[in-house]
């Protein structure tokens, strides 16, 4: 059977780096890079009616990806993330407010797409209340759910972030995010001493964490993978992460076991951190044995 409609939902924003601009947000690119590994995606965000938003449609319909989700705002602006990239390529981000996806609204037919599919979500997006209102419908409806944390400072919210958990069945973090939801939590600050109490308190069934250069690992349907990094050469590290949860997704739901499921999600991410921007352009079978 072919895997489940995936509804990417939050921020589109221009990641403004020194070496020009590069459309980004979390959802957006991992909706690329599913629709690109051939799995069925649809992005539900919103831009605002400027230059950068009519630049955002022609980058996302040029990723094949269907616009019919987007929304356009009249009164905000199409979001930005400010990025300074370091000499390690890691990238940090100032997130100018109010952006149009602060104004994001749960639409007819984003409800429809995402009834009985997949919704992935982070905390970005619910830095406000309506947009906040508008992602909690879309989850509510859907059949499985994959909250992929995404904290960013200063909007890394304890109370919207918990209670994501608790509507998630799939949890991806990063290991600086493992320790902030340990101390949040009271446990060790190890993926090994989260992953009991994220079963035990929010009913996690699945946990990827991302250790950057240490490889990453997975609890899933009874399984537990340890994956080492594939080398690279970094030029950014901006999108690794949504390259990685597309590909360890698509896979999954592929029917492919998790151990090869994290191999092919290492290599993308790979590949991704050798590149300028988070949706580099590149063959799929290629990431595939």
């Amino acid at each position: 059977m072919p895997p489940p409609l995936i509804v990417c939902v939050g921020e589109t924003l221009w990641d403004v780096l020194p070496h020009g601009e590069f459309l980004g947000g979390a959802p957006l690119n991992v909706a690329a890079h599913l629709a690109r590994l051939g799995t069925e995606a649809r992005l539900v965000s919103r831009i605002g009616d400027d230059r950068r938003g009519r630049a955002a449609l022609e980058r996302i319909r040029a990723l094949r990806l269907d616009t019919r989700l987007v929304q356009r705002d009249a009164a905000l602006p199409t979001g930005t993330a400010e990025a300074v990239v370091d000499r390690a390529g890691a990238a940090s981000y100032r997130f100018p407010a109010p952006a149009a996806w602060d104004a994001l609204t749960a639409e007819p037919d984003a409800v429809a797409a995402a009834r009985g599919g997949t919704v992935i979500f982070g905390t970005l997006a619910q830095r406000c209340a309506a947009s906040a209102a508008a992602i909690g419908r879309l989850v509510e409806v859907a059949a499985w759910t994959v909250f992929d944390a995404n904290l960013r400072a200063p909007h890394d919210d304890r109370d919207v972030a918990l209670a994501s958990l608790r509507r998630a069945r799939f949890v991806k973090l990063n290991d600086d995010e493992v320790r902030v939801f340990a101390r949040w939590l009271g446990t060790d600050a190890t993926a090994d001493a989260l992953w009991p109490r994220l079963v035990a308190e929010f009913g996690t069934g699945s946990l990827c964490v991302t250790e950057g250069a240490r490889g990453s690992r997975l609890w899933h349907g009874g399984d537990y993978v340890e994956q080492a990094a594939e080398p690279a050469v970094v030029v950014d590290t901006i999108g690794a992460g949504d390259a990685f949860l597309a590909m360890l997704l698509a896979e999954l739901l592929r029917g492919s076991p998790a151990k090869a499921a994290m191999a092919r999600a290492a290599r993308l991410a790979a590949y991704v951190v050798a590149q300028a921007g988070a949706t580099p352009d590149y063959d799929a079978a290629s990431f595939r044995d």
